[in-house]
This record gives structure tokens, C-alpha cells and sequence, in this order.
């Protein structure tokens, strides 16, 4: 039959399609999972339960994203990526009808949580479908956008979910809309979303970069693929339409490696030996976490007397991170990429470390933002100084977390997608353990002291990249192996 054409030689503007669907449906995920907490008053009066019972709404949904990340490369192992995610989409649909429906507090948690256990597996193969279709100069401005989508769901949805809860008086409707638009994500999947595996078609089917870990040396990474934008990306039309064809319409990516899919459930775990993946799985983890908190707190804080504020007002406080997060983007994307190919340019070959000193204007800047939020929180009135200190906590997701994911799918290419599961099922199990104590640690040592503490962690993490980047070139040959 021949082989099949790499994703990387396919039309620019298909591959841009590819990205944006995947992140759409990252962004919907998103949305849902944390877009409650504005509307947390209308679901209490709606079914008599708790300020704790509502806020386990957002947070065991939290729970069911992280494990949920744990299913998705075992899934791949038997029916690819692109059934993996179809399946899901049905899946999330489903149950996000069912809890627009929900007639008690308990069918609407079960729900959630069942919904999230499907949502969550775009989440894992995210940064391994982007690492497969663009190539390696375009990498960083490509997992910005995955990276971002995955931000912006978390603080668009409140500001959402706040509008429709304070005009229509439901948070049912916010429930019922995203449903639609999961649906409208579902059906532009089926036509516009094909299998990204690196795979021939001469012989036997099996996985390659969705399997077995691929064992590459430091100079096959530098020397790896085109670099450098070539004078032209387009492809032969009908070649293309016979590749998309076949990818999206045939069983050739159906793997059934039923014995593989039980050795992916732990293989991401090996990589916590790299001490990359571990910075970056701590920076992603921390970052997302004290955004999550910050969100929860803020909808109790405000809704709370001598403020009540109502639930369009709570909302639109997320208007600020999500403008951090627009200034990380060219920071965390196109600066990265422009690194990475200028050092290509040296003679030497691009290096994976040129990104990494972009994060260091998130190190100065999305510490100093939890730092300064902490006392806005003791007095929440000065609503202005907690929104801006917000939005430097979130600049450092899109300015340079993201870089820190870019360099490490960079430094070992054949484990993308353990990194991704790694990263998203710890970060979402950070930020459950954070976000379920989150109100008893505020309320026992206060905002000032909590968010302090969280700074210093953060910081923590930070001073790692300093090492990493100077040992560079011997990190990434001590754990190829892994």
C-alpha cells in the first residue's frame, strides 16, 4: 500500500484545523470543569446543599480530569487517537446533557464526574498530536495555543456561567450551551479531525510514537527532521485528500494492543526520573492549582456579605487572568520559537534549551503576582490590585510553563505523550488536593499567609529551570533511555 505521508508535509492550513479543533474541544473541557463556581449560590438554593457540596462540583471534576489522563494512551494502544477522542465527545456529551437535567445534588455530581473521565483524554493527547503535526520551529507557537485553550477554558467559563446565571436566573442554561457547542465540537471532529500517528502502511500495523518509547541519542534530536521553514509546505492536493481519507474514515489506526495498553497505564511514571519533565510537571501544577483556588475563593469571598456581589460580577473577575494570559502567548510562543531558530542558524544545530530563558519572565512575574494577591484577598474591596495580581499569576501558563512543556517534548520526542498525561494528571490531582482545602486553609491561617506560602512553592519550582538550562545537553542524553 505503500507509506503514509507524515502530517508534517500536509497543507499549513490543515494542520492549523487539526490544532484548532483539539484546543477547541481542550477549551470546552475546560470551561465546564471550572465555569460552575459563579453559579455556585443558584445550584444551592436549586437542591438545599452546601457551600462544601457545591465547591466538590468543581473539584471532584478535577479528580475525574486527572485519572481520566491515565485511560487515554491505553485507549490509543487499541483504537487510536482519533476513535479515542470521537468516543470521548460522545461520552462528555452524554453526561453534560445529563447533568443540565439532573434532578438532585448527587445525579448532578455523578454526572459531572462521569463526564469528566471522558473529557480529560483530549487533555493527555493534546501536546503528542501537536508534536506530530507541526514541526519543530513551529512547536512552541503551536503548544501555546494547546496550552492557552486549556487556560482560557478555566477562566472564560466562569465569566460565562456568571452572565447566563445573573440573566436567565439558572445554571442550567450554561450547562445546555455547552452541550450544543460539544456537540458542534463533535461533528466538525468527525470531518476535520483525522489519525496524526507517524505510521507506515507497508506491513503489520503497529504503534510508533503511541507505543513503545522510541530510544533516541542528543544527535538525532538536533539533526531531527527540517528545522527551518521551508519555501513551501503545500502537498500534491489529491495525495492529500487520499491521505485524509484514510486516516479518517479507515480501521488502519486501530491497533488492539491489548497488552500494551496495560504496560501505558504506568510507563508515564518513568518519566519523574527526568528531572525536565518533573520541573515542568511541578511548574503546570502549581500554576493551574493557584488559579483553580483563586477562582473558588473569589466566587465564595464576593458572593459572601458585606460585598454580594452577584453572579455576572464574580464571572467577569476572570476577564483578568484571561488577559495574563494573552500577554504570555507571544512571550511563551513566537519569542520561544524565534530562540530556538536563531540558535538553528549557529551552525551547531537548534538546541531544545535556547527556549528556556523565557521563562524567566515568568519567574519574576507569576510568583510576585500570588505574592501581592494574597493581601488583595484580606481586603477584597480593592477589587482592582486582586484582578491584576490574577493576571500575572496567569501570565505564567502561556509565557512560560508553556516553554517549559516545548523543551521537554522537545529534549525527548518518542515519550510526548507520556509527558502529556504526566503533566495533566498530576496537575489536576494538584489541583484537587489544593482546591478541596483550599476554604479550612484560608480561613485557618489567612489569605495573606496562604498566598504567600503558595508564592514561595512556586518560586520553588522556578529556580529548577536554572539548572536544567546550563546542563542542558547533558540532561537530554541522560534520558533518552527513559
Amino acid at each position: 500500500m505503500g507509506v503514509e505521508m507524515s502530517p508534517h508535509d500536509w497543507p499549513l492550513r490543515w494542520r492549523i484545523l487539526i490544532l484548532l479543533n483539539v484546543s477547541f474541544y481542550n477549551f470546552l473541557g475546560n470551561t465546564w470543569s471550572a465555569g460552575l463556581s459563579p453559579v455556585f449560590d443558584l445550584i444551592m438554593k436549586d437542591f438545599h446543599c452546601s457551600q462544601s457540596d457545591a465547591s466538590d462540583l468543581s473539584t471532584f471534576t478535577l479528580l475525574a480530569l486527572g485519572i481520566s489522563n491515565l485511560l487515554a494512551l491505553p485507549l490509543v494502544s487499541i483504537i487510536g487517537q482519533r476513535y479515542t477522542i470521537l468516543l470521548s465527545l460522545v461520552i462528555f456529551l452524554t453526561f453534560n446533557i445529563w447533568s443540565a437535567e439532573a434532578t438532585n445534588y448527587a445525579s448532578l455530581r455523578n454526572s459531572r464526574v462521569i463526564a469528566g473521565l471522558a473529557a480529560g483524554l483530549v487533555e493527555a493527547l493534546g501536546p503528542t498530536m501537536v508534536y506530530e503535526t507541526f514541526r519543530e520551529h513551529q512547536l512552541a507557537r503551536a503548544m501555546v495555543v494547546y496550552v492557552g485553550s486549556l487556560a482560557a477554558g478555566s477562566v472564560l467559563g466562569p465569566v460565562i456561567a456568571g452572565i447566563i446565571g445573573e440573566h436567565l436566573e439558572s445554571w442550567r442554561w450554561y450547562v445546555r450551551i455547552l452541550s450544543v457547542l460539544i456537540g458542534a465540537n463533535l461533528l466538525a471532529s468527525i470531518v476535520m479531525l483525522p489519525e496524526t500517528s507517524h505510521m507506515g502502511l507497508s506491513g503489520d500495523a503497529e504503534v510508533t510514537e503511541n507505543a513503545e518509547p522510541q530510544k533516541l541519542n542528543c544527535a538525532t534530536i538536533e539533526d531531527r527532521g527540517p528545522t527551518l521553514p521551508s519555501p513551501t509546505e503545500e502537498t500534491p492536493s489529491m495525495n492529500f485528500k487520499r491521505e485524509w481519507l484514510l486516516r479518517s474514515f479507515s480501521t488502519r489506526h486501530v491497533y488492539l494492543k491489548w497488552s500494551l495498553a496495560l504496560r501505558r497505564f504506568v510507563q508515564p511514571l518513568q518519566l519523574l526520573l527526568a528531572p525536565q519533565v518533573l520541573v515542568t510537571v511541578y511548574v503546570f501544577g502549581c500554576t493551574i492549582g493557584w488559579m483553580v483556588i483563586t477562582s473558588i475563593l473569589l466566587a465564595l469571598i464576593y458572593a459572601q456579605p458585606p460585598l454580594l456581589w452577584n453572579a455576572q460580577s464574580i464571572g467577569l473577575l476572570n476577564l483578568a487572568p484571561f488577559l495574563g494570559l494573552l500577554i504570555g502567548l507571544p512571550c511563551g510562543g513566537i519569542l520561544a520559537d524565534q530562540l530556538f531558530i536563531r540558535s538553528a542558524k549557529k551552525g551547531l544545530g537548534p538546541s531544545p534549551a535556547s527556549r528556556l530563558p523565557v521563562a524567566i519572565f515568568g519567574m519574576l512575574i507569576s510568583p510576585s503576582g500570588c505574592l501581592v494577591l494574597g493581601y488583595g484577598l484580606k481586603n477584597p474591596g480593592t477589587w482592582i490590585q486582586v484582578c491584576a495580581c490574577w493576571a500575572m499569576l496567569a501570565f505564567g501558563l502561556t509565557g512560560s510553563a508553556n516553554v517549559l512543556l516545548a523543551y521537554s517534548v522537545n529534549s525527548i520526542p518518542g515519550r510526548a505523550g507520556d509527558i502529556g498525561v504526566l503533566i495533566n494528571f498530576m496537575k489536576n490531582l494538584l489541583a484537587f488536593g489544593v482546591s478541596y482545602a483550599s476554604l479550612s486553609w484560608m480561613e485557618l491561617v489567612g489569605p495573606d499567609k496562604q498566598y504567600a506560602t503558595m508564592a514561595a512553592l512556586l518560586w520553588f519550582g522556578y529556580l529548577w529551570v536554572l539548572p536544567i538550562w546550563f546542563f542542558s545537553p547533558a540532561l537530554i542524553r541522560k534520558t533518552q533511555g527513559l
